[in-house]
């Protein structure tokens, strides 16, 4: 066999620099971010929080303390693989005709990686399958990163800014954008004054950049769940990597893609090669996603005491889905009307996911009071206030 396949069944360095290169060029995530070859048994990144402002220091002062914060992340490759077949003619093939063959199993296969980095580090599934892979966890943007704009598509323009506005607002950076294709024809629709604001947006152009950020579109941001866009420091704290030897396994006999079809029986082979890809979200609150409401109902708002006896401290909210980014400031309590009408004071807001407590500073009367939410980022609470009882021990 010729030397192409002779060198320890692994890809040709050169056709390894070519897929890796061909995947950065169509990953909206390898475009966005740095990437670099990883060892097998992963790479851990540390990322630093400087806790204070440096410090001017006067002749024979003392130096006071700064403080760091150090966050280690284990960035562990995961394998992938992916299968073609290609007459039996290549078994035979001089070198030339087996590097045109596998460099076209190159192209195929780099767009094949390119999809499923973005896939899995997006959503967390298994590309194939299109379900929530065991194994990626929650490593991914959909699980890892909570902070969210509302999608408004009269008014794209908007959830950048406020995207923006929400890192910058805890000293993060931006350096990009990845916008799905229904955000982008909503920036290329947007206008002012009649007058279209972003018109290189449209017949779904990809500029690279939009008042200076870099942006990248593509559609597989919203290819599962509700994102329309993601904004943040992709440079900064997303890092993607591969492990630079791709094993190559030529493959002469059965059926080992399940399509029903003998390799032998239709003069073919299958070409089948393993690559090891990893990535981090070193920090999950350098991005924010821009997204469609999830609409959340309120499963229970109880409060707790007794008639008469003992005075309601709290109010339990459950919500029938997992909840991010609820602040006091989000809920109104106001007293009830009618017969059986209470009143009371709300305090601060604790809890996380699907229950919550808000807490009670006072009860002036007993009975109902009206408990509503406000739409906040991602998330559509009921328009309708809740009726919750609030007890008060008699005096």
């Amino acid at each position: 066999m010729s030397a192409v396949l002779s060198k320890g069944n692994l890809f040709d360095p050169e056709l390894v620099t070519d897929l890796i290169n061909k995947v950065k060029g169509k990953s909206a995530l390898a475009i966005m971010s740095a990437s670099e070859p990883m060892p097998f048994n992963g790479l851990k990144e540390f990322t630093f929080s400087m806790d204070s402002e440096i410090d001017i220091v006067a002749e024979n002062a003392p130096k006071s303390h700064g403080g760091i914060s150090l966050a280690p992340r284990t960035i562990v490759p995961f394998k992938v693989e992916y299968g073609a077949r290609v007459s039996d003619e290549f078994m035979i093939a001089a070198e030339e005709m087996q590097i045109s063959i596998l460099k076209s199993f190159n192209d195929g296969f780099a767009k094949k990686v390119a999809k499923g980095l973005d896939l899995m580090a997006f959503h967390g599934i298994n590309p194939r399958t299109g379900l929530a892979s065991t194994v990626i966890g929650s490593n991914h943007f959909g699980a890892a990163v909570t902070q969210f704009v509302t999608y408004t598509s009269s008014d794209p323009d908007a959830n950048i800014e406020s995207a923006v506005r929400v890192i910058e607002g805890s000293d993060g950076e931006v350096s990009g954008a990845i916008l799905s294709s229904i955000f982008r024809a909503a920036l290329a629709d947007y206008k002012v004054n009649g007058i279209k604001q972003y018109p290189e947006l449209s017949w779904g152009g990809n500029p690279g950049a939009i008042n200076g950020l870099k942006v990248e579109t593509t559609k597989n941001v919203s290819h599962t769940g509700n994102n329309r866009a993601i904004v943040g420091d992709f440079s900064g704290a997303f890092r993607w990597g591969y492990a630079k030897e791709i094993p190559l396994e030529v493959i002469q006999y059965g059926d080992p893609d399940n399509t029903g079809k003998d390799l032998k029986g239709h003069n073919q082979v299958y070409l089948r090669s393993e690559l090891y890809l990893g990535w981090g979200i070193l920090d999950p609150e350098s991005f924010v996603r821009i997204v469609v409401p999830t609409e959340v109902s309120i499963s229970s708002a109880t409060a707790n005491g007794t008639s008469g006896s003992t005075t309601s401290t709290k109010i339990t909210i459950t919500f029938n889905k997992t909840v991010y980014g609820l602040k006091t400031e989000h809920i109104t309590l106001a007293a009830g009307t009618g017969d059986g009408a209470g009143a009371a004071t709300a305090g601060a807001l604790t809890g996380s996911g699907t229950t919550y407590e808000l807490a009670l500073e006072s009860v002036t009367t007993q009975g109902n009071v009206s408990l509503t939410i406000a739409d906040i980022g991602g998330f559509d609470f009921p328009a309708t206030a809740t009726t919750v009882a609030v007890y008060k021990k008699s005096t």
